[in-house]
């Protein structure tokens, strides 16, 4: 088997890996790779039993190690994962999901 070296820094690769290190910020993954279209906050809260301020705790995470992405449609934040970030560091990382 051949595995494609990357070319993400050590930075980069420390950030992904801390966001990635708590089981609930992998399940957000695992939802959101899923129910691509029930994306935002409110519904990630309902869809996993949490509270608001909790799921929006571990969004703030992923964001800042590049995992997810808002897109403001209307008066809504829709919450998308940026899947070619997460191969770059972890190849193979989404069809283990």
């Amino acid at each position: 088997m051949t595995i494609k070296q990357s070319t993400v820094d050590d930075d980069k690769r420390a950030r992904v890996f801390k966001a990635l290190a708590e089981k609930k910020r992998i399940e957000i993954v695992r939802y959101l790779q899923a129910e691509p279209d029930r994306n935002n906050c409110g519904e990630i809260a309902r869809a996993m039993g949490m509270d608001k301020s909790n799921v929006t705790y571990h969004l703030k995470i992923m964001y800042d190690a590049d995992l997810i992405k808002y897109v403001r449609e209307g008066q809504n934040k829709k919450i998308y994962l940026l899947e070619e970030q997460i191969q770059a560091v972890l190849p193979g990382f989404l069809e283990s999901l």
